[in-house]
């Protein structure tokens, strides 16, 4: 070792060296693994020489030498933890940049794309899994993800009861799902149509367990029927009913119905009210609000069409035809959510042969849908969840 290098190091230690020659010497510290191992080899020698009791070293020549290893020492683990430390604030500096870029990168666009996001999910699921809604708030995070979570609910009676959660994350438009589960094991449990042609289903157990409930109750029921209809002849059906119906299932043709002698056990269909995506409906009033310096928030009031209860049907096969657009678009999102559904072969099948039904969700009292036994058009009947009388409608 130089006595050059002493001088440095003694420097070092006594804070005499600039900024400049400070920085060299932590480098060369930090790279020079040789004096590592002249320390080692210095330190095994000392200590050879002490078991043999030749070549003893002075006192002077021992304290030089811890003196030059405690320098080393101490420069190497300060070297160390400067890189450590760079590091580190090079990663905070990174989180803080990426949470702003996420912020704008969701943001952007009319409508942005949060919203976009949002409604990928929510269109998929309304036409995915029947009789089932759910409404998804969402928050822009780091390293350009947004999560988005929500309950899902489904109507029986006049009620919305919760029967699962949903959670998930969009790595810019790639979708995680961390959580999608049913609370409520009657939730999809009997989901089950008959398509029309086919013998029909034997329902008797299921009229006769609509039967026995007692007449303070509501039900939700899958009700199948015998000929493919209309939106708008299919909603004629049920006009002056005392139940509604809330979700509709579509044919989509044979290679993608998942049928089992003409049992549809993954139907797929559009809710009675329309499913209105970003863009459908008027802005009537707008507000926006900072909330950050790069955050805002928005508050706007839309408009949508009115929708006849028991009409309406071209705007909403329009409406149905659309979602399935917006689900092909943003497939590896949808094929998350409802893989059972070949989004692609249902939207050609749907805009050749147009929209046909031959099945609905109702719910009502159940008594009134007992009645539906003695319907010609029905084919058969699966009960879903029950509750107690929650009708609030006029008979």
């Amino acid at each position: 070792m130089s006595d050059d290098f002493r001088k440095k190091l003694q420097d070092y230690r006594d804070g005499k060296l600039p900024d400049e020659e400070k920085l060299q010497l932590e480098q060369e510290l930090e790279k020079m693994e040789v004096y590592q191992s002249y320390l080692d080899n210095m330190l095994d020698s000392e200590e050879d020489k002490k078991n043999t009791g030749h070549g003893k070293l002075s006192a002077e020549e021992k304290k030089m030498h811890k003196r030059e290893a405690r320098l080393l020492r101490r420069g190497k683990w300060k070297a160390r933890f400067g890189t450590v430390l760079t590091l580190f604030s090079l990663f905070i500096w990174f989180t803080f940049l990426s949470s702003i870029g996420s912020a704008i990168y969701f943001s952007a666009g009319s409508p942005d794309r949060s919203e976009v996001n949002k409604d990928v999910v929510e269109s998929a699921i309304a036409v995915g899994y029947p009789n089932i809604k759910v409404n998804l708030s969402s928050n822009a995070g780091t390293y350009f993800n947004m999560k988005a979570t929500g309950k899902m609910t489904k109507r029986v009676g006049d009620e919305n009861l919760e029967v699962g959660d949903f959670s998930g994350s969009f790595l810019f438009s790639w979708l995680r799902i961390y959580d999608f589960s049913w609370s409520d094991a009657e939730a999809i449990g009997k989901v089950l149509f008959q398509y029309p042609g086919y013998k029909a289903i034997d329902s008797g157990a299921e009229w006769k367990r609509l039967e026995k409930l007692p007449e303070g109750t509501v039900t939700e029921a899958y009700v199948s029927y015998k000929q493919l209809y209309s939106t708008d002849d299919f909603l004629k059906l049920f006009e002056g009913k005392p139940f509604d119906p809330l979700w509709f299932a579509v044919d989509n043709g044979e290679g993608s119905a998942k049928r089992d002698y003409g049992m549809v056990v993954s139907p797929i269909g559009f809710p009675s009210y329309p499913v209105w995506h970003p863009g459908d409906g008027k802005v009537t009033s707008s507000s926006k609000q900072k909330t950050g310096l790069f955050t805002s928030m928005s508050t706007t009031s839309t408009s949508y069409p009115g929708v006849d209860p028991y009409g309406s049907g071209e705007l909403r096969n329009e409406n149905f035809i659309n979602t399935l657009r917006i689900l092909e678009k943003h497939k590896l999102a949808a094929r998350n959510l409802i893989p059972f559904v070949d989004i692609s072969d249902t939207l050609d099948y749907v805009e050749k042969n147009g929209v046909k039904i031959y099945g609905a969700v109702v719910t009502g009292p159940t008594k009134e849908i007992l009645k539906l036994k003695n319907d010609p058009a029905v084919s058969g009947i699966r009960v879903g969840k029950v509750t107690l009388w929650n009708w609030n409608q006029e008979p």
